[in-house]
Formats: C-alpha cells, sequence, structure tokens
C-alpha cells in the first residue's frame, strides 16, 4: 500500500494503520467481495463491496452501455485500477474499538496537513495567491 500520510494513524509504538483499512475491514465483516481504487493524485480510495461474487463483471457491464463517453472512459480506469481486498481485523464497532476518537484522531490530522499547505502559500506567496489556490 502507498504511504498515504494524510490518512494514516501513528500509534505509540510506531505502527502505521489507515482508516480506509479500518473502514475495509469493518465493511469485509458484512460483504464477501471488497475492491478499493485509489484515487489519482488525491488520499481518497474509492470502496466497491458486495455479496456478488461476480460484481466487478456487472460494474464493467453497466458503464458498458453508457451513452457519456467521457463518463465511460473515467469507469474504465476505475476498473483498471480495481484490487480485490482481503479484510483484517481493524473492525470498527463500539465494542472493538474506540471508533469516534480513531476517526476524530484521523480527520483532526487531515485537516491540519491542509491548513498547513494552505498556510505555506499564505507566508509565501500572500492572500492573492491563497484565494487563487482556493
Amino acid at each position: 500500500m502507498k504511504d498515504l500520510k494524510k490518512n494514516r494513524l501513528i500509534l505509540k509504538n510506531k505502527i502505521y494503520l489507515y482508516l480506509t483499512d479500518f473502514f475495509a475491514d469493518t465493511i469485509g465483516t458484512v460483504f464477501s467481495d471488497i475492491y478499493t481504487v485509489d484515487v489519482a493524485n488525491n488520499t481518497n480510495r474509492e470502496l466497491f463491496a458486495s455479496n456478488n461474487a461476480n460484481m466487478t463483471e456487472r460494474f464493467a457491464q453497466g458503464y458498458a452501455s453508457e451513452d457519456d463517453e467521457d463518463l465511460k472512459r473515467m469507469m474504465e480506469i476505475v476498473e483498471e485500477g480495481m484490487v480485490r481486498y482481503e479484510p483484517g481485523r481493524l473492525v470498527l464497532t463500539d465494542d472493538k474499538a474506540p471508533v469516534e476518537l480513531l476517526g476524530m484522531s484521523a480527520i483532526d490530522a487531515i485537516i491540519r496537513d491542509e491548513v498547513d499547505h494552505y498556510k505555506k502559500i499564505y507566508k509565501e506567496y500572500g492572500i492573492s495567491a491563497l484565494l487563487e489556490e482556493l
């Protein structure tokens, strides 16, 4: 997995855990087939889950009949990037993990990183550059 620093949780013993893995593992307790796709130039990851073993074929059939060529090409890119996800044991439930604290910690880290980016632009280039960036 890529080192997506913006959505990783750092535990006291320096083990890196990714919030998306917690979500995917939790979803894996309900769905048998899970695929993920990293979003290019972003820290986001798309997740597709189903109990249908033919889910990827149905995905391809669904966009194949699409009339919008741009949307069709985008879905082809998504399909090409799909990777089967094998769930682990990072399940987020109230009885197995402090869901709210883990989520808040990760969200706080993401916001802090994003704010730092904009602070740097403001300090180096001023308010006009910051407004252009937004």
